[in-house]
């Protein structure tokens, strides 16, 4: 029978009730629980619903008391705030006798949480407050119903009840708090509530006392579990009633005594753990320090023995004392020596790194430790660095730096990667959570570095070299894993040249390089990534550079290894490129060898090929760059002729060797650029003499520039590739990034016939269209040679483009990239689009319409590009134009205005989103600003009809409003942007009003 079947019948009695329940009833299926919840409540609307409804609680079916219960929170919900007193207090009386009854005949737990449910839902709804509820349910269940007239006090009550009753009333107050916390206390409705809880307390807080002090180990669990709700409530409705606190923080004592009780130990640290990480300040100093206590004389020999047995229950021990260290961070920091609570919570740290077993494997408290050591070095640093210069440093440093040196050890010692016997049987989990542990050792690591300086780089070389000597090839690796971390902070200074040389001037590399030896790939890898990272140093000392380069070639050529060292030679090449120069054929050999290998792919050939580059681009002098500048492009022409050769037999070898043919080309350009750190040689006799031309410029040079553009012919057989086309343009941007003349600065020309080669259905012509605004841009520095023929022929195309797409929605990435194109012609090349005679000026009308489509449109980018162009447009030019180009710009804008400002009044009238009217506003400051028959054209949009606000809400008069404000304000951008937003939100009706 389907939960949402409307055949089924409305029960008249309890056992229709109970066949009901039993045909449809099934845990978890809310459409069923629904079907049932309805049947009731009509049921319940009944006559004799409430009779009825006392018999069902009678029911020997729990299920059945159970829906009895939730119906009636249903009905409460809806209709409670509607009852009047006569009515209220016969529910309770009701609802509270069915809880006595319910709890003396041992009923369910689901049955009891759902009737002190239901009974909280009362005491929140009944318009009639509920006094001492607590007190009330207390006496109930002693004496099976309430009794309005006699109501003894709680502590009488209390000791005459069983220990099922004594738990049904902590869960009816733990409901209560939890349940009175999701209201919100600012409103009217909810504050009577929240101020009851004042009273409220005093009695949860007596019930909780007696459950904590109880010799039965169930109400000891309960009450802690009670007491932790009631510490959540009142942690953000009281944080300064110090009276209503005071009756919660009485019960700290009591509930210590859990800490120390075996039967509940598990529960009583789950829950002190739990405030001492969310409500810190809950605690006094004289419950620290009880807690303390306990933690050094209880939770410290149980957590140290199950530390050493690997037992598995270690976990809420350890999370106690993370929590309790946290919380407490400032005494174990600064009175170690004085405090025995502080130094028991730092031993018991170093207990638990000390622990066998890996991280994410059988160590899951070492990743959770980072959190307390992580708050410890972020108090010492700041306490450190916030004192006044010239202070003396606080007393207790040298004892918190020697504990992180201490620290230091530890933690290399808990990265060491597992054998492969281990590591190969770990599930992904296991694999990430050891990840995890090492990135959050290293921010760690990071952050001990700004206190601990030369001597955390010291210790860290001594481990490291102490496991070289000794071939711990996984200690090594965990040693250089730290030093690579702090590659960038140690750089950065001086101080560590001396510290570094014991690691590169050691037998490192060599070790790491004779492959004879059984060593870990990882740790080998480690190796590789120190030489990438700390090549800036290795270029201020190039006595090591023979044993890394060898190194680096060496593991080129190893299968495991090869990505990671190609990284590393392309970036210790370009640190090391001007030491590295005699070394230029040597490496051109080396590459030859490489790419005869198994390990030649497209990654590696790029960063590898890449990496010889910049050591040509430190040769001097320039003429010097040309042989073996062609031996690289020569080794690109094979990939280029591979790949035409396999454009027929196998078109997927063909698109990987033109791809990567492309990509390699891209990288030797990227690094024959010159560094941004090259120092300036005032000096130098290299430059060109004035009236000389560069090196570049001559006919001596030709040849490599044009076996460069050679290598675009591959695009002949991969034109319809995307990577080979996002390649290519990098290429030709590579060359745009120079000022001078360079084998790589390509005639512009270039770059105008691969745009021209291309339609709106070639693959990344938005990255075409992306490289030739770069290079007008280039072209219009100040320095620059003015190209007019090429940014014309751009034009053109761009113009095809717009006619080919006739609507921006139809491609916004073309869209963007063609408007993009034409926001650049400004200023130098605006005279291309107000020629009369041209092709363009036919197709300036299509090409100033597409641009108002993309400001009226949904999609932001081409609509920013818009509104930035016809802002620069309506703006007088700031460089000479002739008479006729003037007055053609003041033409198309006499045209164009009123269209224009209809289309920015639209989006200023709810049609842009929020983050777009910035954009919008640059246009219409511009209109403003410069054009006198603006005035007229804004009236005439706003006032149009074809101006519907989203909302419908503005007339005329707000609209004038609107109006006589921007124009006030002259086009001064902060205040119009204000005036501007106000506007749009009332259109939209985010606002109240408007004025």
């Amino acid at each position: 029978m389907n939960g949402n079947d409307a055949s089924v019948a409305m029960p008249q009695s309890v056992a229709d009730v109970e066949e009901l329940v039993k045909r449809l009833y099934k845990p978890g299926s809310p459409k069923i629980i629904s079907t049932i919840n309805d049947q009731l409540l009509k049921l319940q609307h009944s006559t004799e619903g409430w009779n009825l409804a006392d018999a069902l609680m009678s029911s020997n079916d729990q299920n059945v008391r159970f829906f009895a219960a939730n119906t009636f929170t249903v009905k409460l919900n809806n209709e409670g705030s509607n009852l009047n007193a006569e009515a209220a207090q016969t529910i309770r009386k009701r609802l509270t006798s069915w809880l006595a009854h319910a709890v003396s005949q041992h009923d369910s737990a689901m049955v009891v949480r759902k009737l002190c449910a239901t009974l909280v839902t009362y005491y929140i709804r009944a318009s009639f407050l509920w006094d001492r509820p607590i007190c009330t349910i207390a006496y109930t269940l002693h004496a099976g119903n309430e009794d309005t007239d006699h109501l003894p006090d709680i502590d009488t009550t209390l000791p005459r009840l069983n220990q099922y009753q004594v738990v049904a009333l902590l869960w009816f107050s733990a409901t209560l708090a939890d349940e009175v916390s999701r209201l919100d206390s600012n409103t009217a409705s909810h504050s009577k509530v929240h101020n009851a809880m004042e009273v409220n307390v005093q009695d949860a807080s007596r019930t909780m006392s007696a459950a904590l002090k109880a010799p039965d180990f169930k109400i000891n669990g309960e009450g802690l579990r009670c007491f932790l709700t009631w510490v959540n409530y009142a942690q953000p409705v009281w944080p300064r009633n110090l009276e209503a606190l005071q009756h919660l923080r009485e019960l700290v004592e009591p509930a210590t005594r859990s800490l120390v009780t075996q039967e509940v130990q598990n529960d009583a640290l789950e829950v002190f753990r739990d405030i001492l990480e969310s409500y810190t300040s809950f605690f006094q100093p004289d419950h620290m320090r009880l807690i303390g206590r306990i933690v050094r004389e209880h939770v410290q020999p149980v957590l140290q023995q199950a530390l050493r047995d690997q037992i598995p229950e270690v976990l809420p021990y350890g999370q106690m004392v993370i929590a309790y260290g946290v919380a407490n961070v400032e005494e174990v920091a600064e009175h170690l020596d004085a405090s025995e609570h502080a130094a028991t919570i730092v031993n018991l740290h170093f207990d638990i790194l000390r622990a066998p077993g890996y991280p994410g494997d059988d160590d899951e408290l070492s990743i959770m430790s980072i959190e307390f050591w992580n708050t410890y070095v972020e108090y010492v640093n700041d306490t450190v660095f916030s004192q006044d210069p010239g202070a003396p440093e606080p007393t207790w440093l040298p004892s918190a730096k020697a504990i992180l040196l201490q620290l230091v050890e530890l933690l290399w010692a808990k990265m060491v990667t597992p054998p492969g016997n281990i590591a190969n049987n770990w599930t992904d989990d296991e694999n990430d959570g050891f990840k995890e542990f090492r990135l959050d050792t290293t921010d760690l690591i990071l952050s001990m570095y700004v206190c601990l300086g030369k001597e955390m780089l010291q210790k860290l070389v001594a481990l490291a070299l102490q496991s070289l000597e000794s071939k711990q090839w996984r200690l090594l690796e965990a040693g250089l894993f730290c030093l690579n971390a702090l590659a960038d902070n140690v750089l950065e200074e001086q101080a560590g040249e001396d510290t570094l040389a014991a690691v590169f001037g050691s037998s490192l590399f060599r070790e790491m390089g004779d492959f004879s030896q059984t060593i870990p790939s990882q740790a080998r890898r480690t190796a590789i990534d120190i030489l990438g990272s700390y090549g800036n140093y290795i270029e201020r000392h190039v006595e090591y550079l023979a044993d890394a380069v060898r190194f680096l070639f060496a593991s080129l050529e190893m299968g495991l290894l090869a990505n990671t060292a190609a990284k590393s030679i392309a970036a210790l090449c370009s640190a090391c490129r001007s030491s590295l120069t005699g070394e230029l054929n040597g490496f051109l050999q080396q590459y030859q060898s490489f790419l005869a290998g198994p390990t030649n792919d497209p990654y590696t050939k790029e960063k590898v090929i890449g990496g010889i580059a910049c050591i040509v681009q430190a040769l001097k002098p320039e003429s010097a760059k040309v042989a073996p500048l062609l031996s690289l492009i020569e080794n690109v022409e094979q990939d280029v002729q591979q790949a035409k050769d396999n454009a027929a037999s196998n078109p997927d070898m063909c698109e990987v060797m033109g791809v990567a043919a492309l990509s390699c080309l891209a990288a030797i350009g990227k690094s024959l650029q010159v560094p941004d750190d090259v120092t300036i040689d005032l000096y130098d006799d290299d430059e060109p003499a004035q009236g000389q031309r560069n090196y570049w410029e001559g006919e001596e040079a030709e040849v490599v520039q044009h076996r460069i553009m050679g290598c675009f012919s591959v695009l002949q057989v991969l034109g319809n590739d995307g990577d080979a086309i996002e390649a290519a343009c990098q290429v030709l941007k590579s060359g745009f990034a120079e000022s001078e003349p360079g084998p790589f600065v390509l005639p512009p020309s270039v770059t105008v016939s691969f745009l021209q080669q291309c339609t709106i259905q070639t693959p990344q012509v938005e990255s075409v269209l992306s490289t030739a605004c770069i290079l007008i841009t280039q072209h219009s520095k100040p320095t620059s040679r003015r190209i007019p023929e090429e940014v014309r022929a751009i034009c053109q195309q761009v113009a095809h483009f717009v006619g080919q797409l006739q609507r921006p929605n139809r491609d916004p990435g073309i869209a963007h990239g063609c408007i993009e194109v034409l926001t650049r012609l400004f200023p130098h090349y605006l005279h291309l689009l107000l020629e009369h005679d041209s092709a363009l000026a036919e197709q300036m009308s299509a090409i100033l319409d597409f641009t108002l489509q993309a400001i009226d449109g949904q999609d932001p980018f081409p609509k920013r590009s818009a509104a930035e162009l016809w802002a620069k447009l309506i703006k007088p030019p700031n460089v000479p134009i002739s008479d006729d180009a003037r007055h053609r710009l003041a033409q198309v804008i006499s045209a164009y205005g009123p269209q224009l400002s209809l289309t920015l009044v639209r989006q200023i009238g709810g049609f842009a989103s929020r983050s777009e009217l910035d954009y919008i506003c640059e246009p219409l400051k511009a209109l403003i600003v410069n054009q006198a028959a603006s005035r007229g054209w804004l009236e005439a949009a706003v006032l149009n009809k074809a101006f519907v606000t989203e909302s419908g809400s503005i007339g005329d008069t707000e609209k004038r409003r609107f109006l006589l404000q921007i124009f006030g304000l002259r086009g001064e951008m902060r205040k119009t942007k204000e005036v501007v937003k106000e506007f749009w939100a009332a259109c939209r009706g985010t606002v109240v009003s408007y004025s």
